[in-house]
């Protein structure tokens, strides 16, 4: 293992700490107070990296993006079909 390879899975547990909160929140209340054209511009940037990340095979970077692709994708979905209150 590299000094790259923990800089890049140092970099991967912050971002993955500042998203857990937020996809959260998002399940909790069955609903995101984010535009869904930025949902939707992010859930496929992210993707795009994602599968970079797969043909660079490097491992942090895949799992950086996967978990970001599936925050995202959470997000977009309850951006789209937000969860309805009683």
């Amino acid at each position: 293992m590299t000094t790259l390879d923990l800089l890049g899975y140092g970099g991967f547990i912050f971002l993955t700490i500042c998203w857990i909160p937020q996809t959260i929140d998002t399940i909790r209340h069955g609903k995101v107070a984010m535009e869904r054209s930025f949902l939707l511009l992010y859930a496929a940037g992210t993707t795009l990296l994602m599968l970079q990340a797969i043909g660079l095979d490097n491992l942090p970077l895949i799992l950086l993006n996967s978990y970001t692709t599936l925050a995202s994708l959470i997000n977009l979905y309850y951006g789209v079909f937000p969860r309805k209150t009683a």
